[in-house]
């Protein structure tokens, strides 16, 4: 169509102009998406001779041989399968239809293993939900907390808003103790050797306690459960081996964006940083892309070794901050602490959108839609190759994602299961 020359004409060319601007910056970000690998690369000048094997959880008690001792409110571990961990406390009911339901959707046969809400705050019908499923192993998360002082005792701590205080300073006391090495019974509980902490660090001694009850070639995945659902079974095609013994296995961390963000542009990031290893380490680093700590998964005795130099670098670090596990997961990446791990074989990092788990929250620039991963009419998130991402994380951060999970897959859910079990 050829106009005169009016402003209707002006106006056209400049809304032609304007689309092929925004179609060239997503040619060029899918480019870029495409080359960078090379950025993920440990950087040499902070480099850290780690040791082959991390201290246990218990070896800060004061005695040798403790082990964990804390049951699940329900379900049963096995052995032989592979797991999906997730802290899950405080949530709606609404929340735990999705995370939990899209997952066995997928026909994983796997354990999913989950800490919840100590018993007086739990949402209404999350309990009974959670023990009608079958392979779901349940936790009570019972905690002693801390008023602001980090001192003097407090109850367990909702905000205004109903949610739980994430910044909060607990202990978990006896999950770990003692006991008879031919009976089993336990002889003496131990209280917790370390200083209170978030329950953002705290949850990884949870995802260590269970994962000493999975063979060491299962499959572990730890995954944020608040903000993630999945499309397809994450555990299908994965390398596996059959010996239950195995001395080292794959581990898999899961990349952020690289395009849309960096550890140093990314306040929080670069604070978790500094605050935890000081100004060299974050000028060394600053531009690294951010790699997720809320998706990790590997076989059983990587996984167990990651988890170890994880909870290490808060016995080291001693910071405080909400998230520092994350400044955490990314300092042991690239100074190559975990290199020397004998229990790792291969550590592999997915740029985001190219593996198993899709990190989502750094693509903000422009809207899913405009990114070309999220189609509204399926509902369906897709890796940058066009095939559904298996596990979705962070959907929250995008309106129109957000308002597609929220009022339309959570609402029939939570009205289906109503109908179902209060009819």
């Amino acid at each position: 169509m050829i106009l005169p020359n009016t402003p209707l004409r002006s106006f056209w060319s400049i809304l032609q102009l304007l689309l092929l601007i925004k179609v060239r910056l997503i040619e060029s970000s899918s480019e870029d998406i495409n080359t960078d690998a090379a950025l993920f690369e440990p950087s040499h000048p902070v480099r850290v001779l780690g040791p082959t094997s991390f201290p246990k959880p218990t070896d800060l008690l004061e005695l040798p041989d403790a082990v964990p001792i804390v049951k699940p409110v329900h379900g049963q571990h096995r052995k032989d399968v592979d797991a999906v961990f997730a802290y899950a406390e405080g949530y709606d009911l609404q929340y735990y239809l999705h995370f939990v339901g899209t997952l066995f959707a997928t026909n994983f046969t796997g354990d999913l293993v989950m800490a919840i809400a100590e018993k007086r705050l739990l949402q209404k019908d999350v309990l009974e939900y959670l023990t009608s499923i079958p392979n779901v192993v349940v936790y009570h998360s019972d905690m002693d907390c801390y008023a602001s002082d980090h001192v003097t005792p407090e109850p367990r701590r909702v905000t205004s808003q109903g949610q739980m205080d994430i910044f909060q300073m607990c202990h978990i006391h006896d999950v770990y103790g003692w006991v008879d090495p031919i009976t089993g019974e336990v002889l003496r509980k131990a209280s917790d050797p370390k200083e209170a902490r978030v329950v953002a660090t705290l949850r990884y001694d949870w995802y260590w306690i269970w994962l000493q009850h999975y063979q060491k070639n299962s499959w572990i995945m730890v995954l944020d459960a608040r903000d993630s659902f999945f499309q397809s079974n994450p555990f299908q095609n994965l390398p596996r081996r059959s010996d239950p013994n195995l001395a080292s296995g794959h581990l898999y961390f899961f990349g952020e964006n690289a395009n849309a963000t960096r550890l140093g542009k990314s306040t929080k990031n670069r604070n978790w940083l500094k605050n935890g290893y000081g100004n060299d380490v974050i000028g060394a680093l600053q531009n690294k892309p951010t790699i997720c700590s809320g998706s990790t998964m590997g076989e059983a005795v990587a996984m167990e070794q990651y988890l170890r130099a994880l909870i290490n670098e808060k016995d080291e670090t001693s910071i405080r901050m909400t998230g520092s596990d994350q400044g955490f997961h990314n300092y042991l990446y690239y100074t190559d602490k975990l290199a020397n791990a004998l229990a790792i074989s291969s550590l592999t990092v997915w740029e985001q959108g190219k593996g198993i788990i899709n990190n989502l929250g750094a693509l903000r620039t422009m809207t899913l839609q405009e990114w070309g991963n999220f189609n509204m009419t399926s509902g369906v998130i897709s890796n940058w190759d066009g095939s559904p991402s298996p596990v979705v994380h962070q959907w929250d951060r995008d309106k129109d994602l957000h308002r597609y999970i929220f009022r339309e897959k959570m609402k029939s859910m939570r009205q289906k299961w109503y109908a179902e079990n209060r009819s």
